[in-house]
């Protein structure tokens, strides 16, 4: 099945604005920090930024958030100057080829495409953000969220690891109960990782919803809160931070 990226952050980033018009200052359930505004905010900024990375590549790098001008998350202004950004974007993502040459700051991710379906997964774990914010859950599509579990674990942890030299670890099954999807990840060597759909020995086995289990890798919700089944070595998954240092 053929994901479509561009209508997702379409549909996701609607969502976010609507919980920015409802209450902008309810709080995020994971962070000690993070409101329904600064989760508009920083997917406003992101939105242009990208936008600008996409239209001027393959060189338009991060750069460009020293250079945006953005008005304050509680200012009248805000939606519209939100709005405009997605609206460039999608303009973008729409009208590029996927193939093309573009910066990443993954180095195996220099592609327009690559940024389609990063822009798109940042939409769907933000907008569950906002709508836990508000006391709400927004269902994530089995196939949506299986896509984005592979992406964090392919992309996120190798780049979290890394860059934090992260120590060695074990290796993790990840078993969809949904769909027939499964991932082994292999953290044996320090500072790296393998991911693998072919069988290997694992020390842990999670099993849940794709929803469960990307919800739970990108640690929105703990093992317990997120329902999930571990079997094995189950005080591994209490590393999770140390292994997978977050970005």
């Amino acid at each position: 099945m053929t994901i479509d990226y561009v209508s997702i952050i379409a549909m996701e980033t609607a969502g976010i604005v609507s919980s920015y018009e409802h209450d902008r200052r309810a709080a995020v359930p994971w962070s000690d920090r993070w409101t329904v505004g600064t989760v508009a905010r920083h997917v406003a900024g992101t939105h242009h930024v990208v936008s600008e990375i996409v239209r001027d590549r393959p060189d338009a790098d991060f750069g460009r958030f020293a250079t945006l001008e953005a008005p304050a998350k509680d200012a009248p202004e805000f939606l519209d100057w939100f709005r405009s950004g997605t609206i460039s974007l999608l303009d973008q993502l729409s009208s590029v080829p996927a193939e093309d040459e573009c910066w990443s700051w993954y180095a195996e991710g220099r592609t327009v495409g690559w940024w389609a379906r990063r822009m798109a997964h940042e939409s769907v774990v933000h907008r569950w953000d906002v709508d836990a914010a508000r006391g709400e859950n927004h269902a994530i599509a089995p196939e949506v969220a299986a896509d984005g579990i592979d992406e964090y674990l392919d992309v996120f942890v190798a780049a979290s690891r890394a860059g934090q030299n992260a120590p060695s670890g074990p290796t993790i099954s990840f078993e969809c109960s949904d769909r027939a999807d499964q991932w082994w990840l292999d953290l044996s060597d320090p500072g790296s990782r393998i991911v693998s759909r072919q069988p290997r020995q694992a020390t842990t086995q999670v099993s849940g919803t794709a929803e469960q289990l990307l919800l739970l890798v990108w640690g929105r919700l703990t093992a317990a809160a997120a329902g999930v089944d571990i079997s094995g070595d189950i005080k591994q998954l209490d590393r999770w931070a140390e292994l997978v240092p977050p970005m």
